[in-house]
């Protein structure tokens, strides 16, 4: 993914992700749930900003 200047990137650890496995799964889907309630509640035009970076628009 080599689109400088536009939409944006992070970096995940190995023991993040060792961690993460770790969890049981009722934690990591609570995890998941409780993310996209958090977004839903988000203004619209919120939403649409990061549609636009995810998608490398800006």
């Amino acid at each position: 993914m080599e689109n400088q200047g536009k939409g944006f990137s992070y970096t995940v650890s190995k023991e993040q992700l060792d961690d993460y496995r770790k969890w049981p799964v009722e934690r990591r889907l609570k995890w998941l749930y409780l993310a996209n309630k958090m977004r839903k509640s988000l203004p619209r035009k919120t939403i649409e900003i990061q549609e636009l970076f995810r998608s490398g628009k800006i």
